[in-house]
């Protein structure tokens, strides 16, 4: 071993400790930069920010310090040589194996990189739905409605409705198909002032209820539709207090109740054969 080999190595093992200082500051400033948008939750970009450094940060150490450590092995006059063949076969098949894991990863990196989604928001990934109660890197963990708790990797999220951004609520009115168009809306105009004016929805509207008229034309009943802009996240306490009001409106008769489409169903005796004694 020749003298300067100890020196050279502690040069290696300093290079590679510095290496990982500066990496972890570059990493948190740049993830600072690049994830807080004005007006943007803290706590939720401060998730996002530890979620992806920690990834990041053991990546890119964990390559700085095998790199320091096959450099210190060559030192030491041990042919590394085997050991690279051996790590690239052991390497390849690994990531043969663990490629589901690794398209999870990636998704995940994405999913927290576009926040897509987070902890609190109520989302639809097609296959389940519910409130996200944590995020992780590979995977999100849902409760439903039921009490449901649903573990979805992220590779597995072909497309996600996140209802939490969603700012507008669609409110439907069903009613007799015989009805009169212009008492239709003068009837969905009072109920949007009764909207407006309820203290259950205050500071939840962002704008008037919009109307957007007939959206449909059935057999027994005509769909009017309105919308109206609100705060993330109120849409459904919106649609509850929508839907008490227009309750009481059919009850005092400025809405006509659609006829309830029934069956009538008729049973045939057999006849009855005559006996002959």
């Amino acid at each position: 071993m020749h003298l300067l080999t100890p020196l050279r190595i502690v040069l290696i093992l300093l290079g590679a400790f510095g290496a990982t200082v500066v990496v972890r500051i570059a990493i948190k400033r740049v993830l600072r930069r690049t994830l807080e948008l004005p007006g943007a939750d803290r706590g939720r970009a401060e998730a996002r920010q530890r979620a992806l450094a920690t990834a990041m940060r053991s990546a890119i150490v964990g390559v700085i310090w095998a790199t320091a450590a096959i450099v210190v092995i060559g030192e030491v006059g041990i042919n590394i040589g085997a050991f690279v063949a051996t790590a690239t076969v052991v390497g390849g098949a690994v990531a043969f194996g663990a490629q589901t894991l690794i398209r999870d990863v990636i998704s995940g990196f994405f999913v927290l990189a576009e926040d897509q989604y987070g902890v609190g928001d109520d989302i639809d990934v097609g296959h389940a739905k519910g409130v996200v109660e944590r995020i992780t890197l590979r995977s999100v963990r849902l409760r439903d409605g039921a009490g449901g708790v649903w573990h979805v990797p992220h590779g597995g999220v072909l497309r996600v409705a996140n209802m939490s951004k969603s700012s507008v609520a669609l409110l439907d009115l069903e009613v007799a198909r015989s009805s009169s168009l212009p008492a239709l809306d003068a009837a969905a105009a009072a109920l949007c002032d009764g909207l407006t004016a309820d203290p259950a929805v205050q500071g939840m509207l962002s704008a008037s209820p919009v109307a957007a008229g007939v959206i449909d034309v059935r057999d027994d009943r005509l769909i009017y539709r309105l919308s109206v802009a609100t705060a993330a996240g109120c849409q459904d306490t919106v649609r509850r207090v929508w839907r008490l009001l227009a309750l009481q409106a059919f009850e005092r008769g400025d809405l006509a109740t659609p006829s309830v489409p029934h069956t009538v169903v008729r049973v045939e005796q057999p006849p009855v054969a005559d006996e002959t004694e």
